[in-house]
Parts: structure tokens; sequence; C-alpha cells
């Protein structure tokens, strides 16, 4: 895959004034590292207490929400977002399919020592360096740090699943067209399969179907745009692949529980 699209790194900042009061979802795979601050954390309708340095490994179908800052000073992330395709490719998927319910908690946050930060601090001065090197370097380091919580855990290597070369051209495919309209046909002449069995073969693979695949895909997308830029929102859901402004703001809402506009504010 890609290295430079394998990994995306965000830097967030909250307080509870400024919180989102709606629990979200992503289509991508999270590994969230909480740099500054303490809250209370709804993950999959479980509250778990998260503080600095605490590592959260979230998956493509949990909803989140942070229910309240509990620290004097604001919460800050530094999050790695994976492609699926990274997780397939490195064999690590495992590891965001645990179940987050309180049994199971320790797997899916993680207390780490001075050996994963040390991995953390490389990737974000990688990330500010942003040299020709530095996305092949924050891939090696997302992949070791993934790896070490593998081993920290007991996740056994021979747990790791394998993706077929042709759901993987389906993901590669849909990286390159997330922005136009892309059919269950066409997508599944790329697998070589029905259409239903590629639909039950997507879901299986990757969590969720193909449509809230690249629904998700493109809110990622315009989500970044409209933090990142001062574009017009009618602009942005345009190049984020939405042919009018309904189904962009129903699709938005229905991800982040807020409009475009109160996003951005």
């Amino acid at each position: 895959m890609n290295a430079e699209r394998a990994i995306q790194i965000r830097r967030q900042s909250f307080h509870n004034s400024n919180k989102s009061n709606r629990p979200y979802v992503s289509h991508c795979f999270k590994v969230v590292w909480i740099m500054q601050g303490a809250a209370e954390w709804r993950i999959a309708e479980e509250l778990h207490t998260v503080g600095p340095n605490d590592i959260v490994l979230l998956n493509n179908e949990e909803k989140r929400q942070i229910e309240r800052i509990v620290s004097s000073e604001n919460l800050a992330f530094f999050t790695l977002e994976l492609e699926p395709p990274f997780l397939y490719d490195s064999g690590l998927l495992p590891l965001f399919t645990e179940p987050f319910r309180s049994s199971g908690n320790a797997r899916r946050i993680i207390r780490p020592d001075e050996h994963l930060l040390h991995l953390l601090e490389r990737v974000d001065e990688e990330d500010r360096k942003r040299d020709g090197y530095s996305p092949l370097i924050i891939v090696a380091c997302g992949m070791q740090l993934l790896a070490e919580i593998a081993r920290e855990i007991g996740l056994a290597a021979e747990q790791r699943p394998a993706i077929n070369p042709q759901m993987k051209a389906v993901l590669s495919h849909i990286d390159d067209n997330f922005t136009r309209r892309i059919s269950l046909n066409e997508l599944a002449a790329i697998a070589h399969m029905s259409a239903t069995a590629f639909s039950k073969a997507f879901t299986k693979s990757n969590g969720i179907g193909p449509a809230q695949y690249i629904k998700r895909k493109r809110i990622g997308y315009a989500i970044r745009l409209l933090e990142e830029t001062d574009r017009t929102v009618t602009d942005i859901a345009m190049d984020s692949g939405f042919t009018n402004m309904a189904n962009f703001y129903k699709a938005f809402h229905s991800l982040t529980r807020q409009a475009p506009g109160d996003y951005r504010s």
C-alpha cells in the first residue's frame, strides 16, 4: 500500500465547551495517544477513563464520544489513522477486533512503556519533518508500534488473518476513486464475484459494507478539508464525492451527529 496513504496523522485538542456531544464513527482504524489531559470516554456503550500517555485502539464499527474532560488542562490527542489495507498487509487487524467491553478493555487501552512512547514520539517527529523519507519511516514505526503492542498483550502470530489479492485491489480502487460514483457491480467485477457474494465478502473482511465504507471514506476526507482549509462547505461536499448538499448533510450528520458548519466552528 502507498506509504502516503497507509497512515494519516491528526492532532486534536478538546475542552468541555468545544467537544462534540454526540457519538461518532470513522471508516478507518485509529491508534489514539493521549498526550495531555484526562477524560471519560464512552466507547461501544462502555465508559472508560483515559489519561496521559494512554494508547487507545479504535476500530471502524464502534461509536465513541467524549463524555467529560476531568482534568484542569485540555485533552490533547495524537492519532494515527490507519487505512484497512495497512492492517491487512501487516496482519495486525485482530488488535482492533477484540470487543471493547469491561472484560477486555486492557487489550484495547494500553499503558505504554518507554519503548512504545519513543516510537510514538518518533512518528510525531517524522510527521513534522515531512521530507521524502518521512512517510516510509512513519509506516515502519507504526507497524513496529502495533507489533510491540500485539506481543505485549499476547496476541498469537498464527491468529493473524490474510486478505485475498482481489479484496486488496478493491480497496485500492476505492482509495483512488472514492470522490466519484462507484457502483457495487464495478467493485464486484474487480473481485471477480457476483454483486451479492462480493457484498458479503467485503463486509466480512472490513466490518462494514461497501456503500458504508465509501461513505465514511468521503466523510473522513471532508472532515480533513473542514479542519485544514477555509474552503466553503459546498466545495468540500462536491470534492468529497457528493452530488448534492442534501446527501452530504445527511451522511455527515449520520456519522458525526453534527452539521458540517457546526463541526468546523
